[in-house]
């Protein structure tokens, strides 16, 4: 019966530490700083293959701001310069820069699916207050 007790309290002990150790690399959200074209040109290609090589428009300033990129059909316009709204818009896309240790990864949101980034430049995004 000891040893059991001994055994049961020895794994609550481990799975204790693993979750300790587990939280220290949680993925938080991440901003770029203003001078990162390089990284864009990476995000580029990176959110491209993820669409199936489609080709995508994407700021200047992306991830500068906030750590989420959100990808929409472009808008359409009529002949005469009217925009044309779509009565069944398609959901966005929602792609994340997140922080995990020292790297920097986008992530996917409807599929979970997260790529590297070779820059290493992205920061923690601060909470706004």
């Amino acid at each position: 019966m000891l040893k059991n007790k001994s055994l049961l309290s020895s794994a609550v002990l481990v799975a204790g530490l693993s979750a300790c150790s587990s939280n220290a690399v949680e993925p938080v959200p991440a901003i770029l700083p203003a001078d990162s074209s390089e990284a864009r040109a990476e995000i580029i290609e990176i959110v491209s293959n993820a669409l199936g090589g489609k080709k995508v428009s994407i700021a200047q300033d992306v991830f500068q701001e906030s750590s989420r990129l959100l990808l929409g059909p472009k808008p359409v316009t009529a002949p005469n310069g009217v925009t044309v709204y779509n009565s069944n818009p398609a959901p966005a896309l929602v792609f994340e820069l997140i922080k995990r240790g020292d790297n920097c990864l986008i992530r996917r949101l409807d599929t979970m699916e997260t790529w590297p980034l070779t820059t290493q430049l992205c920061v923690k995004r601060q909470a706004i207050k």
